[in-house]
């Protein structure tokens, strides 16, 4: 788990895949306005293959080379940068960079740094011959499991002098967060698990990653939930302890919408401030695992859909959710950052609650939105019935060319939608849109409170209620003309 060059490729034409912002459509995040720039970088290191031996990661073979490319983006202005790193494995889905996608807004406001890693093999042709064979020449990762010792060597070298990819901010990081969403939060459960973190360590022995953030993924969800070593290994059992976060020198917050947490509950375990097992498990009211607020906010299918790789589309035959389950997520990298640096121990947050028959179905009160966990303002001033499954649009809701999902129903079952309520219901509870925007008001000052949320993202759940609002008039006088 070594690095041995770094080889900046700024300079070579074009632009990186998942580039943060394309002119052309106004896609993604622009990062100068923030004061931010966008480096990438060739990385060599030696990984190894690991193998499963008796629930434990042992190394399978000699180590061998790899060459990856790494994106970064950082303060232009050193002295801006406020030690923290948020590091990412890179999700297989063309490279695409979740945990950005949440916690972009925190990074520049606060004046932290991002670093996002390839690290899955499937992606090396991707890049190197199909999207950009010139400035993705030389890219090699030969084996599915060389990603772990791919990553910790990113991440162990990042205060290196030599090795660091964030170059001049080295000597001045302080903390760094490893997280991932979807697959790539179960690759951070296996990081954890498998020992992965254990070995990855700086000079005296300070764990090389500081904390970790486990978003969308359920720990008892099959092979997605914990993805074996090698490509060709037996799935880990359904009750191997490996599935349920266990005790670490560092925090660990779990952050599960509805839907993961309809599978997760053998992997669940209570939450924890003891000094060697600091651990948090959010499971968040009203979302769930693919939320259409966030689409649009990263460039890599747009990129890839223009040199005609094959790229999916999503189109639900339902209302899409307006559920903001970033910023949560942001809530929760505060969190993490706060636990972290200052030893501030987060929020605790309740669990959904089940019925018991079947076993993964969730309660839901008269109105159809579920019982219990974290229940932001759109479940505790409702408007809508959120429900974590829709139904796919004819010809739409193709799975990506990775995925394990293999039919439109299953691709459409992970996204969010909401079914508004009646004017009768909104009338009983708020009895006129103005009372309902007050209720939701105070509930969105008692929730970002809770959490800490910054003024942005306080204002992005208020404009949400003016949104419904505004349909809720809307229905009321189409409903008023049709009776008269």
């Amino acid at each position: 788990m070594t690095l041995t060059d770094l080889e900046p490729i700024d300079g070579r034409p074009g632009v990186p895949l998942g580039t943060s912002f394309l002119p052309e459509g106004s896609r993604g995040v622009k990062l100068e306005p923030a004061g931010y720039v966008e480096q990438e970088f060739l990385v060599t290191g030696d990984a190894r293959d690991w193998q499963d031996d008796d629930g434990a990661a042992v190394p399978a073979g000699q180590a061998g080379r790899f060459v990856t490319r790494v994106l970064v983006r950082r303060p232009a202005d050193p002295a801006r940068f406020n030690g923290t790193v948020h590091v990412e494995p890179l999700h297989p889905d063309y490279d695409q960079a979740l945990t950005w996608r949440t916690v972009h807004q925190h990074v520049l406001r606060t004046g932290a740094a991002w670093v996002g890693v390839t690290q899955d093999h499937r992606m090396v042709p991707v890049l190197a011959e199909h999207f950009d064979p010139l400035r993705y020449a030389g890219l090699r990762i030969d084996s599915f499991g060389h990603r772990f010792d791919i990553v910790g060597s990113v991440v162990a070298g990042l205060r290196g002098e030599a090795t660091s990819v964030l170059t001049e901010l080295a000597p001045v990081v302080q903390r760094v967060l490893l997280s991932g969403w979807s697959y790539t939060g179960s690759f951070c459960r296996v990081f954890l698990a498998d020992g992965f973190h254990d070995r990855c360590r700086l000079p005296g022995g300070r764990p090389a990653v500081d904390g970790y953030l486990i978003g969308i993924s359920s720990g008892a969800a099959g092979e997605s939930g914990y993805p074996p070593l090698t490509a060709d290994a037996a799935r880990v059992a359904s009750d191997d302890p490996r599935r349920t976060i266990g005790g670490h020198d560092v925090p660990v917050i779990e952050l599960l919408s509805e839907f993961e947490s309809e599978t997760h509950a053998s992997a669940a375990r209570a939450d924890s401030d003891a000094a060697g097992d600091r651990y948090r498990l959010y499971q968040v009211a009203g979302t769930s695992h693919d939320s259409p607020a966030s689409w649009g906010l990263l460039t890599n299918h747009e990129q890839c859909r223009a040199r005609g790789l094959a790229v999916p589309r999503c189109r639900i035959v339902e209302q899409p959710s307006r559920a903001r389950m970033d910023v949560v997520g942001r809530g929760a990298y505060a969190a993490l950052e706060r636990w972290v640096r200052d030893d501030e121990p987060p929020l605790r947050g309740g669990r959904l609650e089940f019925t018991g028959r079947p076993e993964n179905e969730l309660a839901r009160d008269a109105d159809g939105n579920v019982l219990g966990g974290i229940r932001p303002p759109w479940i505790t001033a409702p408007a809508a019935t959120y429900s974590p499954h829709s139904t796919p649009a004819t010809g739409f809701c193709e799975p990506s060319p990775w995925a394990p999902m293999g039919t439109p129903e299953m691709v459409a079952g992970l996204i969010a939608n909401q079914r508004p309520f009646r004017p009768h219901r909104l009338a009983e509870l708020y009895g006129d849109a103005a009372g309902y925007l007050a209720a939701y008001d105070r509930e969105v000052t008692a929730f970002a409170d809770d959490w800490h949320l910054a003024d942005a993202d306080r204002q992005l759940l208020t404009d949400l209620a003016e949104r419904e609002a505004a349909t809720w008039r809307t229905t009321a006088h189409t409903e008023r003309n049709i009776s008269a």
